[in-house]
């Protein structure tokens, strides 16, 4: 595509630098923290990758006229569409973000199998169709087999009102997909064998490229314990692939086009990578700001912002790099003939990608009139609920006062049920059933099924922990002092055993052992000073119950 070692280094082996570099950050040698990886890759390659897409949206002035309307109304569109969407349903923000993100992956994938096979002429529409089969299940059948991802999925699909769907259907969806997956990958390889010996022979770069991306996605689905860090280490491929086959691009069409623009002229030319690069971090900079401010106003702005920007990401690339279009195979350096028939022109068909978001547009219309005029929760009282009653044992089981949230709190406890017995594999979505369970007053067989969770997964700290606190609530505090001795066994870290040192302290204070709980005390205080304040409160007596606020756990769910 540029040249195999520009192509082994940012395209086809990208995964062989990224995944030593993650591996090693997050080692318990270097100690950086799969949150803090997630955060900056998240900035500066997910955000970042935004800009040059964008750059060429606004800056090709071709481009720019065909698509008009769409580059003029999709951005405040979506940046007004963020505001209704989170404040009143964020769950059906993240499905979105989850379903075209996954798209969005697979679909680039794909055009760089495309691209490298329409270098050597191989156009067939069947190896086409089977190369899109491929990337498809691929990246689909992963995320079914992952189980706190198909968990997720579900828990954001019931909190948007979709209707439950029956553990045999989830059961029967992801070993259909393993079949076809295996169906495809034969149909796969018996055309590529095909295609090698009837000509014109498909280039064997691009099973290199399947197997870089395809396997790079897998291992971060199945080979990386923690979600975010598997998914940071596959957008950093994702995303340098995507830099670097936009910089080829637009440095062709800049030496091609004289009618350019000044900007587009000055950036993509020999010697100013670096320009280009320094522009794409300071735009993934705007990524850090959220965070960093916390809640309120400003932070919500520029979280609108980074939506807004991920959409428009995703929207935009849907076409404006379509290998059949003319103008991209001559950029792409492709000849005119090295790709199948295009059919008609994008341009032509305006009235059905009018229809088809016209219609989104319409109905996400009708549900913010709808929010309008009676309003539902809000996320941010969503989330306090959730994180007092889902994520946290709160012993006394207190529903909240309004109607409207306990009717919410209990569909909550329902789909936690639901998802449960869907994906009994899932050790997080057994532990938040169980601590809903205990919430809702069923200690004991949320004690039954925490048993049962630990038979499973032995070496699960936060399912002692939760134990260990049903039992502490309910005064069994023998019981309650061998879970947290369990959990404490199972910690990684100062942190973790700090907390379960300052439990095991609150248990001696309880027995009237004030020497063991002076010595629990000063282990908590040297793996974390930050608790002298609790250590001391606990020390002066001032508990007012067996079981003081302290000892409110909120589970990672992990």
């Amino acid at each position: 595509m540029i040249n195999w070692r520009v192509d082994s280094l940012l395209i086809l082996l990208t995964p062989l630098l990224a995944i030593p570099a993650v591996m090693v950050l997050s080692s318990p040698t270097v100690g950086v923290k799969a949150a803090t990886i997630s955060m900056i890759v998240t900035a500066f390659f997910a955000t970042g990758h935004h800009l040059p897409g964008m750059i060429r949206a606004y800056g090709d002035g071709d481009l720019f006229q065909r698509f008009k309307l769409r580059f003029i109304l999709a951005p405040p569109l979506v940046f007004l569409a963020y505001f209704p969407l989170y404040n009143y349903h964020f769950s059906l923000y993240r499905l979105i973000i989850l379903v075209w993100a996954t798209w969005h992956g697979f679909m680039q994938l794909y055009g760089f199998v495309r691209i490298y096979d329409a270098k050597v002429g191989s156009t067939s529409r069947a190896t086409a169709n089977w190369d899109w089969m491929v990337c498809l299940c691929g990246f689909v059948t992963p995320r079914l087999f992952r189980p706190e991802q198909v968990s997720n999925t579900l828990s954001h699909w019931y909190s948007s009102g979709g209707p439950v769907i029956p553990p045999g259907v989830v059961s029967a969806v992801r070993w259909t997909a393993l079949a076809v997956c295996i169906v495809v990958l034969m149909g796969f390889s018996v055309n590529y064998v095909l295609q090698w010996y009837r000509g014109p022979k498909p280039n064997p770069l691009k099973l290199v490229m399947l197997v870089s991306g395809i396997g790079t996605w897998w291992f971060a689905m199945f080979f990386v314990e923690e979600l975010i860090l598997g998914i940071a280490l596959f957008d950093i491929c994702h995303d340098v692939q995507y830099l670097a086959i936009v910089w080829l691009y637009n440095c062709r069409r800049v030496s091609s086009d004289s009618q350019l623009n000044s900007f587009m002229r000055y950036v993509f030319r020999r010697g100013m990578v670096l320009l280009y690069l320094g522009l794409i971090t300071a735009y993934g900079a705007i990524g850090l700001v959220a965070p960093l401010v916390g809640e309120g106003a400003v932070s919500r702005f520029f979280y609108a912002i980074l939506f807004t920007s991920t959409i428009l990401h995703y929207y935009y690339d849907g076409f404006i790099w379509k290998v059949r279009e003319p103008t991209n195979q001559a950029n792409l350096g492709l000849s005119q003939n090295a790709v199948a028939p295009r059919g008609r022109l994008m341009a032509g068909r305006t009235s059905a990608h009018a229809l088809r978001w016209g219609s989104v547009i319409v109905i996400l219309g009708l549900l913010f009139v709808s929010d309008f005029l009676d309003p539902p929760l809000t996320t941010v009282r969503k989330k306090e609920l959730e994180r007092n009653y889902t994520r946290t044992l709160v012993g006394k089981p207190v529903l909240p006062t309004k109607e409207e949230e306990i009717s919410w709190l209990y569909s909550q406890f329902k789909s936690a049920q639901d998802i449960a017995v869907a994906v009994p594999d899932d050790r997080g979505a057994q532990l938040q059933a169980a601590v809903m369970l205990a919430n809702f007053g069923h200690y004991d067989e949320a004690a039954d099924r925490l048993e049962e969770l630990l038979q499973q997964n032995p070496n699960y700290r936060d399912a002692y922990i939760a134990l260990g606190d049903i039992h502490s609530y309910r005064g069994n505090i023998d019981e309650a002092s061998a879970r947290y001795r369990s959990a404490l066994s199972q910690s990684t870290n100062g942190q973790e055993r700090a907390a379960m040192n300052l439990r095991l302290g609150e248990i001696d204070l309880q027995r009237n052992d004030i020497a063991a709980a002076k010595l629990k005390f000063q282990e908590a205080l040297k793996d974390d000073p930050r608790l002298g304040a609790s250590v001391e409160v606990l020390e002066k007596g001032s508990i007012a119950s067996p079981t003081p606020p302290i000892l409110d756990q909120t589970y990672s769910g992990q």
